[in-house]
């Protein structure tokens, strides 16, 4: 009953087979759309901010949401006779959203998979990766707006990142435990006060 939400990728890989030699890798491409109806982030119906005393507290209703990616992984190392998910292995992806109904119009995170590398524990693989979630100008802008107009010294949202570090040991067929680090700077999109 819901408005449609509507994805389209494209899409390119190439040596993914078994048989081949090279370093496998792919690249896609995509965008989507909901039909929905959105909440402005910073203004009412009657084009006040939000933060105003005297707005009406409802935001605007804004029509669709639409946003685009790009993903490309990369497999930087393939040991002699291994598959396409073995080695030393990169990915990289960004996502951009319509900044005054989406939180986060940014969106970027890349790491890299260490996979199959250890004749001993072939099953095992360790993972390094970043995430960075960029809270959007009219956001920040309504943050600023909250700070202006009530005086009130609240964080004004910038960004939250965060740093992944995961190891995956196969203990035994079907059961693999993953232990995982992780360090969030500005969590929430705050800044420390």
């Amino acid at each position: 009953n819901d408005p449609p939400y509507v994805i389209g990728e494209v899409q390119y890989r190439y040596n993914q087979e078994a048989a081949s030699r090279g370093p496998a890798g792919g690249v896609r491409l995509g965008a989507w759309h909901h039909f929905d109806r959105f909440n402005d982030l910073r203004f009412d119906a009657n084009g006040l901010s939000l933060a105003d005393p005297s707005s009406s507290g409802a935001a605007r209703r804004l029509s669709g949401n639409s946003g685009v990616y790009g993903v490309i992984d990369q497999q930087l190392y393939r040991p002699p006779g291994a598959d396409a998910n073995s080695g030393v292995l990169a990915f990289a992806r960004v996502a951009y959203s319509t900044p005054d109904r989406s939180l986060n119009d940014l969106y970027i995170d890349g790491g890299l998979i260490f996979q199959g590398l250890w004749a001993a524990r072939p099953e095992d693989g360790f993972g390094a990766s970043f995430l960075y979630a960029h809270v959007s100008d009219q956001a920040r802008a309504r943050d600023r707006d909250m700070r202006r107009l009530t005086g009130l010294a609240i964080p004004l949202r910038d960004y939250e990142l965060s740093l992944d570090f995961t190891y995956a040991a196969a203990i035994m067929p079907g059961w693999t435990v993953q232990p995982n680090l992780q360090f969030v700077v500005h969590p929430g999109g705050h800044v420390p006060r």
